[in-house]
């Protein structure tokens, strides 16, 4: 059984980008404070005299992070040599964010007195950036046609522009149109520390009374058989109607 996929694609642009190059997040907000992996990510910390702060595992304050009573270090963990705390404005610099960063945060201080001066909490989240941005349009029949866009990222949305104007499905990864569609298609993806949007060309999919195979043909099965049996088949037609179509057997092998 042989499956039969036809798909045309014209690449005309796709760019990616962070939403920040320097994020900065504070223990006084209540919102998830979010970072790109391997990049840096500022926490801003009150002005105490001293501070502690430790990493919630498990539901419980177990993990012991720093400890500064201004303007000295006292306390600093052995497993987080990627953060560095700067006296001058009393900010934690994480240098190149990893996902083991993300986690709930505990921050306690006190004043010169000794007099608690309050618990603060922050959530870290550490995304992948979004990258690798594909974009493919295929024929489904003589009336619909198929765009899908995807990529690589942590927690991504999509939306679309079609002719950079006219706003298509939010929060989708496929944009369904019909068949006479053509022009440029813009998908958008987007995730909490990136973004990325990637164009193609689409034409209109081939009439219905030419010769040309049906584009959007999925599936179709093919058996060849020689002396030794049914044999797998791997091979390529390339066809003036909509570019180039891969067929793929199980067996993977090429003729």
């Amino acid at each position: 059984m042989l499956v039969i996929f036809g798909i045309l694609v014209m690449f005309t642009e796709a760019g990616v980008g962070l939403l920040s190059m320097n994020p900065v997040c504070r223990f006084t907000q209540s919102d998830p404070c979010y970072g790109a992996v391997g990049r840096p990510l500022y926490l801003q910390l009150p002005s105490e005299n001293e501070l502690r702060l430790k990493k919630n595992i498990n539901g419980a304050s177990t993990e012991r992070i720093f400890r500064i009573i201004n303007p000295n270090i006292t306390l600093k963990h052995p497993d987080y040599p990627r953060w560095q705390f700067v006296t001058d404005n009393t900010t934690m610099i994480i240098s190149r964010a990893e996902k083991r960063d993300s986690g709930r945060y505990t921050l306690e201080t006190w004043d010169s007195a000794g007099r608690d001066r309050g618990v603060y909490h922050l959530q870290l989240v550490i995304e992948d950036v979004v990258s690798s941005m594909t974009v493919t349009d295929s024929c489904l029949s003589i009336e619909k046609r198929n765009v899908y866009c995807s990529s690589d990222g942590d927690d991504v949305h999509y939306n679309w522009t079609l002719q950079q104007t006219h706003q298509l499905a939010d929060g989708s990864q496929t944009l369904l149109l019909d068949k006479e569609a053509h022009g440029s298609v813009t998908c958008y993806a987007q995730n909490h520390v990136s973004h990325g949007q990637k164009t193609i060309e689409i034409q209109q999919c081939p009439a219905s009374d030419n010769q040309c195979p049906t584009p959007g043909l999925l599936a179709a099965e093919l058996l060849l058989l020689t002396g030794e049996g049914a044999k797998a088949c791997h091979w390529r037609l390339k066809t003036s109607c909509f570019g180039e179509m891969e067929f793929v057997s199980l067996g993977g092998e090429s003729i």
